[in-house]
């Protein structure tokens, strides 16, 4: 299996000095994949609630703080040797589809083909109608739309397609990314949605395993998830097998476990995670993404030394 971290680009990583220190740590730790957020802004008032808690309010609205995602990937890159880059996950949308397109293929040229695109359809409708994207409620047949936009960008000659959202023609676009066919496109979300959309267009499937909704935390709930890729990709044609499985930790690795507390899959002892992780193997996955919480960049340095050095050797 191999191993990532999710770096959050606000508060602690909102800095050039955060950033490449976390980023630097990660790789000397011998981990695969940097893995980073995307919002472009964060507006005011928010009424969206955010899937990934059991209030619904997202800890990114106290401050605002957000650096954009492909800016990041390209710093990442330049602060990096080996290490994969994974956006976790962009939000197709946000930007224009062959903007969004020359901006990706440009990072996989400049880091000589180490980006994995994490993708997902947005789930904050104040910042799409900040943006003036196209309306909040399209976002999935709009998301669709990009992705083919995307793999008809980097792979053909003379690209042209014309869909609902998505319009281009007579236009050169190189250089084409330096991974071939294009860099691998993992779909984010755990939803019978996001199930479809990475059976019918992913390279990968990347759920989180703390949407309360749909929840994927324990090695049984998330064998049931992946019997419902099976299935997808069956329909869709496809060879189940094919489709790489990923998969975000997003509750902290490093969490303390409070006493008499139920323990939560991937917390607690080194011990304990690296069987937790031998039962998510079983079940096929083939990449696990850790988050470090830390309110400090010190703290996170800490958190990461002690996943790299404790926890993921015993694997």
């Amino acid at each position: 299996m191999k191993f990532g971290l999710m770096i959050m680009a606000r508060g602690p990583g909102g800095t050039g000095a955060g950033l490449g220190a976390m980023a630097r740590a990660a790789e000397a730790g011998g981990l695969d994949f940097l893995a980073f957020n995307d919002h472009v802004v964060v507006p005011r008032s928010i009424s969206s609630k955010y899937p990934y808690s059991n209030n619904g309010e997202w800890s990114g609205a106290e401050t605002g703080d957000c650096l954009e995602m492909a800016t990041v990937a390209s710093f990442l890159a330049a602060t990096t040797d080996n290490i994969g880059l994974l956006t976790s996950v962009m939000v197709v949308p946000h930007r224009p589809v062959v903007l969004a397109a020359k901006m990706l293929a440009t990072v996989d040229v400049l880091s000589g083909g180490r980006l994995t695109i994490g993708v997902g359809a947005g789930w904050m409708r104040e910042e799409f109608e900040s943006l003036g994207l196209p309306p909040f409620q399209e976002r999935g047949i709009v998301t669709d739309e990009y992705i083919q936009g995307f793999k008809v960008l980097w792979t053909e000659e003379n690209p042209s397609l014309s869909g609902r959202y998505v319009r281009f023609d007579g236009l050169v676009f190189e250089p084409k990314p330096v991974q071939k066919p294009h860099p691998p496109i993992w779909v984010g979300g755990e939803s019978a949605r996001a199930i479809r959309r990475a059976a019918q267009l992913g390279d990968g499937w990347f759920p989180s395993n703390h949407n309360p909704a749909n929840l994927l935390d324990t090695p049984s709930r998330y064998a049931h998830g992946a019997a419902q890729l099976d299935e997808a990709a069956n329909k869709a044609g496809r060879d189940p097998a094919e489709i790489h499985r990923a998969y975000l930790a997003f509750r902290p690795v490093n969490g303390k476990v409070r006493q008499g507390a139920q323990r939560h899959s991937l917390t607690g002892s080194p011990e304990a995670i690296c069987d937790d992780i031998g039962q998510f193997a079983e079940l096929g996955i083939e990449t696990m993404v850790f988050f470090v919480a830390g309110t400090e960049l010190n703290e996170i340095l800490d958190g990461i030394s002690w996943l790299t050095g404790d926890v993921l050797p015993q694997t």
